[in-house]
This record gives structure tokens, C-alpha cells and sequence, in this order.
């Protein structure tokens, strides 16, 4: 998007709960090449990596720089990552931890490390360590079981799709993706870039706001999932065919399906939703056989990502008494300090007077 000072600071997710278990997409979107500088947080739940973010995120929103938030794909109310530009230039700083761990790729020239855990007093932690190491293991069990019942949900939508799929007019939802185009010249140069704004965890399947605040138009795809991924893949093979610079969302629980599109230059967002701009069932037909298999198949995967969603937030609740009793051990004064004398620093990368 555009890098000019706005009043909405587009939040995305950098990270996605998935039917084949979890994926990070941090590998493109903090592609050390694309940054001057990268700050990789270290330290464990509670040591306030997400504060320090949205501290950061606050300082340079305000002194009119382009700011973009990644948010966590099991905590929507928590920072994974922050990316401030200016002009020509591009910092980030991202949380470095698992399950997206990550450490300095190119140590010094681009990448630094920062331990928020030099704050710890190590005897309080030492005398929990039972209840610790009790926690850890129920969390890791717990997400464990949730994606579990991801995969077989799955297994129940490939069933779902392969049933709705087998007769779609492709010939017919091509001709009518190209013309939702009509009228609208796509940026050249080919370069997709890719974010998310949907993820599963706690909450169910949650969808940012950042779209429909940020785009002069929306095109809704509504109907069936099926039929509407279908819709998108075609969008996005015929931007491909256009050489089109846009933003590539996948579905949170897919990143083979499409969840929407943006195109930056005419910031116009086509998304899959419940409106009818576009109603891709028009493309499908089907058998009351095959009807009938479609509903035994959906009943199960209601259930399935029911159950993936309840141990979600079982390890949710875990790892927040993680952060409890790491935050009950920290001084949060040597982080305070430390986060003075990054914003001076990254003021000097960004040229800010």
C-alpha cells in the first residue's frame, strides 16, 4: 500500500493456524533484502515483546511514517510483528520467538537481536519451575489436539469441495472474473505482495477490519467456500496474465485458496464474503445424491473446527498464565530504556529530524 501517513494503520496476520498444522509466512513478508534494518525480539511469554511493539507502532504512526501491524494468528489482540517506513527506507521489528522463531539472518549489516529476558529475575522463575514446565507440556499437547481436528476438518472440506467442484462452469466464472476487471488498469511489474487477514484459533475464524477501512471499493464473492476460492483463484490468474502488482491474502486455514485480493494502485479489494456482488454458486450445479453427501460432510466439519477452536483457546489460557508468572518475574525498566534507544536509532535509519 501506499506509504503516506493515515489515520488507519493496516493490521494483517503474519501467521496461520492451517488445516496441515501451522505456517509462518514471516520468511516473506520480513525478507531481510526488503529491510535497512530488522530488530528480532527474544524472550519468553510476558516479557512484554508485544508492548514494545505497539509502543513502537504508536511512536512513528504519530510522527507520520507508514506503519503496518502483524498481529498473532492465535492472539488477535497481540503484536508478532511491526514494519515502519519512510520515503526509501523500511525497518521492522518482529517477535523472534516460537513457533516462528527466528535469529539474526544477516547479523550486524540487518538484522539485530534484542533478549527482552536480560530482565528476569532468574529466582522467581527458578522456584516455579514445576508448574513451568507443567504448563509448557499441557500447551504443547493442547495445540497438538487442535490440529488434530484441523486436519480432519480438512479432509471433510477436500470431500465437500471434490463433491460441489466436479461440474463448475470455469468457462463461465473466467469471463465474468475478467470483467469485474473492466474499467480498472492494474499497476504493472508483477509483484505480489503477500499478507493475511483472516486466521482460526481461540476465536473461532476471525477477519481484520483492515480491508473495508482501507480500500475505495470492495467486490464481494459470495456463496458456497468452494465456489467462492474458485472465483479468486481466477482473479488472481487473471491479474497474473495483466503483470499486476496487488496484495495476495490466503486463507488462513488454506494458503492454497485465495481469501481476497488488493489491488494498490486503485485500492479496490476483492474479498470473499457474504455480500453478492459476485454469487460464484451461479458456476455450480449438483445431484440431490450429492447434496446429501455435502451435508453429512459439513456436519462433520462443523464439529471438527468447533473442537480445533475449544483447544485453541485451551492453550491460549495456558500460555497466558505463562505470561503471568513471567511477567510477576521481570524488571520492565531495562525494557523501557532499551526501547528509548531503539526509537532514536531507528529514527536515524528513517532520517527523521
Amino acid at each position: 500500500m501506499a506509504e503516506k501517513m493515515d489515520s488507519i494503520i493496516p493490521k494483517y496476520f503474519g501467521a496461520a493456524n492451517s488445516y496441515n498444522g501451522f505456517i509462518s509466512y514471516f520468511d516473506k513478508i520480513f525478507d531481510s533484502k526488503e529491510y535497512d534494518k530488522i530488530y528480532v525480539l527474544k524472550g519468553g511469554p510476558g516479557t512484554g515483546k508485544s508492548s514494545f511493539m505497539k509502543r513502537i507502532s504508536a511512536h512513528f504512526h504519530n510522527k507520520n511514517c507508514y506503519v503496518e501491524e502483524i498481529y498473532c494468528s492465535s492472539d488477535p489482540h497481540s503484536l508478532d510483528g511491526v514494519i515502519v517506513s519512510r520515503e526509501n527506507k523500511k525497518i521492522a521489528i518482529i517477535d523472534g520467538t516460537a513457533p516462528h522463531e527466528r535469529d539474526a539472518k544477516i547479523p550486524g549489516a540487518i538484522d539485530e537481536l534484542i533478549n527482552l529476558g536480560n530482565g528476569w529475575d532468574e529466582r522467581i522463575l527458578t522456584a516455579r519451575k514445576g508448574e513451568i514446565l507443567s504448563l509448557t507440556g499441557e500447551k504443547t499437547k493442547s495445540y497438538k489436539t487442535a490440529y488434530h481436528y484441523l486436519s480432519v476438518a480438512g479432509q471433510s472440506m477436500k470431500l465437500i469441495e471434490n463433491f460441489e467442484l466436479e461440474d463448475f462452469d470455469i468457462i463461465k466464472a473466467k469471463c465474468k472474473a475478467e470483467c469485474i476487471f473492466e474499467g480498472i488498469t492494474p499497476s504493472g511489474g508483477g509483484k505480489t505482495t503477500t499478507r493475511l487477514i483472516s486466521s482460526f484459533g481461540r476465536y473461532g475464524e476471525y477477519l481484520l477490519s483492515t480491508l473495508p477501512q482501507t480500500s475505495d471499493k470492495i467486490i464481494t464473492i459470495g456463496g458456497k467456500a468452494s465456489a467462492a476460492y474458485k472465483f479468486l483463484e481466477l482473479c488472481c490468474d487473471y491479474l497474473a496474465t495483466k503483470n499486476a502488482n496487488y496484495i495476495h491474502f490466503p486463507s488462513a486455514l488454506d494458503p492454497r485458496k485465495t481469501e481476497a485480493l488488493y489491488l494498490i494502485d486503485s485500492k479496490i479489494a476483492v474479498i470473499r464474503g457474504e455480500g453478492c456482488d459476485v454469487n460464484a454458486d451461479i458456476y455450480l450445479s449438483s445431484s440431490p445424491a450429492d447434496n446429501e453427501r455435502v451435508r453429512a460432510a459439513s456436519r462433520i466439519y462443523g464439529e471438527m473446527l468447533e473442537e480445533a477452536r475449544r483447544w485453541f483457546s485451551i492453550a491460549s489460557d495456558i500460555h497466558f498464565r505463562l505470561e503471568e508468572i513471567y511477567g510477576s518475574a521481570m524488571n520492565f525498566d531495562n525494557n523501557n530504556t532499551m526501547l528509548d534507544k531503539k526509537i532514536k536509532q531507528i529514527e536515524n535509519i528513517l532520517e527523521i529530524v
